[in-house]
């Protein structure tokens, strides 16, 4: 599995950048979503990560796709899914029920086959 930059939502970090769907619109054959931890993350909650989408890079109109529980007690590969249809110029990923810890997310055309 390779990340390329310009399609990563985050990099050790909880905080999403945007990336860019030149076009907007569905892939035929969608990327996979893939969001790992390097370390099991820290929560009193329930942790979730929203894939977000809007025709504005600003999200001031924002759709939410896809919704996923990431366990809070596992480090390695949490999310491998394609990317839903329903896709806009402009997407992100906001995580929420996370008290501390990292993880790495992004669009890639395989998923990882290492353990997690």
């Amino acid at each position: 599995m390779i990340f390329d930059q310009q399609n990563m939502y985050m990099d050790n970090s909880l905080t999403s950048n945007v990336i860019a769907n030149v076009g907007g619109g569905d892939a035929a054959d969608p990327l996979f979503l893939v969001i790992t931890a390097p370390t099991a993350l820290a929560t009193s909650d329930t942790i979730t990560a929203a894939l977000e989408t809007s025709d504005s890079e600003s999200f001031g109109t924002k759709t939410v796709v896809a919704t996923y529980t990431l366990a809070a007690s596992k480090k390695g590969v949490l999310v491998a899914a394609k990317l839903p249809y329903g896709m806009k110029a402009f997407s992100r990923l906001t995580v929420t029920g996370a008290s501390s810890g990292k993880l790495t997310a992004g669009l890639t055309e395989t998923v990882p086959n290492w353990p997690g």
